[in-house]
């Protein structure tokens, strides 16, 4: 597996490497890591290295450009890199905005090995083939890949595929799009809409309870009913710093 650290403090650099040796070792993975103390440079490297599986990346991170690591993230997705970014911080109130670069979680200082674990293990569940749903509408048949599908709502019986790309309409029912799209990425937050895990951007926890879904760049805001918030707190709570 293939590891990028961008951390401008040689001492948690260091740290890092050696608890994703540890996990390696432990997992029996070859480990190839590659560590950064400039944004820059990491910008540089991503961008000539297209097969990087995950970068680390302190979230307080400075630059000689005065480039902290989530202005770093965006502009490594304005790149139209989609590599996995794990968050390392020392302050968990800037955590949250990593979800508006798709990060897939953060750690914080000094480093819980447990959870960084489950990050790693997380990133090699992803590197299997992404699934592709084959979505017959009325007139057309589409190809949908799983990373594009955002979430899906009924509405008098017609189901809307919100995806990053357009939106599907078919006749059907949630139970029928939770039967093709499995539980283990998509989740149902109410009677008329089922999410996908990985675009959770931010929940709300006190009633009316809600969640916010991240399309691409644009924010939709959705209710979660009684019944369901509960299954979604376990889901976001993987992705959060306690």
């Amino acid at each position: 597996m293939k590891v990028v650290i961008c951390e401008d403090e040689c001492c948690w650099g260091d740290a890092l490497k050696a608890s994703i040796s540890r996990w390696a070792l432990n997992k029996n993975i070859e480990l190839q890591c590659t560590d950064f103390y400039s944004s820059q440079k990491l910008v540089q490297y991503l961008n000539a290295h297209i097969d990087i599986d995950v970068v680390l990346l302190d979230i307080s991170l400075r630059s000689e450009e005065d480039i902290d690591g989530l202005a770093t993230a965006k502009h490594i997705r304005k790149m139209g890199n989609r590599v996995p970014i794990i968050f390392v911080t020392v302050d968990s109130a800037r955590a949250i905005d990593g979800y508006l670069v798709e990060a897939m979680g953060f750690l914080k200082k000094p480093i819980d090995e447990k959870r960084l674990s489950l990050f790693l293990d997380r990133v090699v569940k992803r590197k299997k083939p992404e699934r592709v749903f084959t979505i017959i509408a009325e007139s057309t048949i589409n190809i949908v890949r799983q990373s594009d599908i955002a979430f899906v709502e009924v509405n008098n019986h017609t189901i809307i595929y919100h995806t990053t790309k357009e939106e599907i309409y078919l006749r059907g029912t949630l139970n029928k799009v939770m039967q093709l799209l499995g539980c283990e990425n998509f989740i149902q937050i109410h009677r008329s809409y089922v999410i996908a895990k990985s675009k959770i951007y931010r929940v709300k926890i006190t009633y009316p309870y809600s969640v916010d879904i991240l399309n691409g760049h644009e924010i939709t805001h959705l209710p979660v009913s009684r019944n369901y918030i509960n299954n979604l707190l376990e889901v976001y709570s993987d992705d959060v710093l306690q």
